[in-house]
């Protein structure tokens, strides 16, 4: 129904507020690491960087204010659309630098000790490149915060639920609509550990009870350490020694 649309919509709305305030908030703590530890850029990519997190943190409060209404527009619908898109090439610029600093090799140690992002930046191989990617970015994200004057949304400041950042949507959803505070001790120290035991736990026991083929799914925004995890436990003892392919 109309209703149920509408609904859904909202509910998808208020998830995207979070995601963005999350990834506001990651882009500045990565500013603060580069100031502290005085990382030396190719010229003008810090700047697209900084642009980066104040767009992200105007576009999160006109979301907000989205999030409030009832969105009947087509062309409301069709702006929270496109934004989400931008969405998604955030998050596959920061998947690109966690691949990047895995291929960087061994020598860096465990890449999920580290911030990826501001791995490709401290590299000039890497850092054209990434830069490249943001620049065009906020030039989407321009034109996003341009088109949303259109509909007087309100700069409501700080979003309500600052507190509820930490989300993850996984029910029946098959497409990128995941979202989760970008918070390093997620990736690092003990954390990882106590998620690489839980899955190696779950796996093993599956497989001893059960002959069905068993999916298990890691998900997240880009950049929280997936592909960190996942190399954990697949590079787990026991699992190499209870599976005889891994890939």
């Amino acid at each position: 129904s109309r209703t149920e649309h509408l609904n859904i919509l909202k509910k998808n709305t208020s998830k995207m507020a979070m995601v963005l305030d999350a990834f506001a908030s990651y882009v500045q703590n990565m500013l603060t690491e580069m100031v502290n530890e005085e990382v030396h850029m190719l010229l003008g990519v810090g700047d697209e960087i900084g642009k980066m997190e104040v767009k992200l943190g105007d576009l999160k409060n006109f979301l907000a204010d989205a999030d409030r209404r009832n969105i009947t527009d087509t062309r409301v619908q069709e702006w929270v659309s496109q934004l989400k898109r931008a969405m998604y090439e955030a998050a596959d610029i920061l998947d690109l630098c966690q691949l990047k600093a895995m291929e960087h090799g061994p020598s860096t140690g465990d890449v999920g000790c580290f911030n990826p992002l501001l791995f490709c930046m401290r590299n000039p191989s890497h850092a054209h490149d990434i830069g490249t990617r943001i620049k065009a970015l906020n030039k989407k994200l321009d034109f996003i915060k341009e088109r949303s004057t259109a509909f007087s949304f309100i700069n409501l400041g700080s979003y309500e639920d600052r507190s509820s950042k930490v989300h993850v949507f996984l029910a029946g959803n098959t497409s990128r609509e995941t979202s989760g505070e970008f918070d390093r001790s997620g990736v690092v120290g003990e954390k990882i550990e106590e998620d690489t035991r839980k899955l190696v736990e779950i796996m093993l026991t599956e497989k001893k009870g059960d002959t069905n083929i068993m999916v298990v799914a890691i998900v997240g925004v880009g950049g929280i350490g997936k592909t960190t995890l996942a190399q954990k436990v697949i590079n787990d003892g026991a699992i190499k020694a209870e599976f005889e392919k891994t890939i």
